[in-house]
This record gives C-alpha cells, structure tokens and sequence, in this order.
C-alpha cells in the first residue's frame, strides 16, 4: 500500500521536506524547552550531521553525554536522535572513522557516543533515514531502536529538544 492510497496520510517525500526545513534551526542549533519550574525536564538531542560537519555532531554527543551523567539528579532521560545525515551514524563502524577537529582530544565520534550510552543515554534514529541508507537491522549500532517523526513531535512540549 503507499501513502497516496491512506487518506491524510504523509509521504515519503513530504516527511523529508519537513525534516529538512525543520534542520534549519540546526544551522544555528536551536533548544524548546518544555518544562515547568522544578520539574526534571527529559532531554532530546537531535543529531543532524556526521561526517559532513563532525564538529557539529560531536559537541550533540559531548553534550547528550554530560546530560546523560546528571540524569536522575537534573534530568529525568536522555535521548540522541538520529536523522538526516545524522543517521549515518547508525551503522556500525561508521562513526570510528571520524573525528571533529575541535573536539579531538574526546575521541572518535563511536568514543564520544559509547560514553554517552554508558552513562545511561538512550538512542533512536529516524526510520525513513535508516531506510534510505539501506541499514538492515544487523547493520545498527547497539541499543539503536527506530523511532520516527511521531516519537520527535510527542516529545515537543513534554522535553528540552535540542537540535544540532
């Protein structure tokens, strides 16, 4: 069945749209913050780039990583999203080939990501990205789960959202 047969439905095409000019606040980076005086706010750390701009990358992971470290104090969850090139990521290996000049002396992408797990963060990817990179389930990194656009709009009001 494709979209044009389910009434109201989003195209493939349509979503990516969106998601690419919703990335504009990327350029900048760009923070919603969603929650009340004295609450833990939940943190969404949407990670846009890879290897086309490591720095970038990078400093979402350094940041989602020391977020990750105060959860349960500060923060009541952490969670990376991968989507746009950012998904490239996903695959295993891939980000152990890269590093951001500016932030070298943390490691490799796959370094900074792994600190950023271990310290309690979850993470997710946009499946339409994950498709378009033709990454089949054995292809993931560890402890990736596929979580779409629903996932990024449900967590809009309810978490610090924080695009990079």
């Amino acid at each position: 069945m494709s979209d044009k047969d389910i009434p109201g439905a989003l195209s493939r095409s349509d979503f990516l749209k969106i998601a690419g000019l919703s990335s504009v606040a990327a350029l900048v980076g760009g923070m919603s913050r969603a929650h009340a005086a004295g609450e833990k706010p939940e943190r969404l750390y949407v990670v846009t780039h890879a290897d086309d701009d490591a720095d970038r990358a990078a400093l979402a992971l350094i940041l989602a990583s020391l977020d990750a470290k105060k959860t349960g104090k500060e923060n009541s969850g952490v969670t990376v999203w991968f989507t746009l090139q950012g998904a490239r990521l996903c695959r295993k290996g891939a980000g152990e080939k890269i590093t951001s000049p500016v932030f070298k002396k943390f490691g490799t992408l796959s370094d900074i990501l792994a600190q950023a797990t271990k310290a309690g963060a979850k993470i997710a990817a946009c499946p339409f990205c994950l498709d378009a990179l033709k990454l089949k389930t054995s292809d993931y990194i560890q402890g990736l789960e596929r979580k779409g656009g629903d996932y990024v709009a449900a967590q809009v009001g309810k978490a610090d959202v924080i695009w990079m």
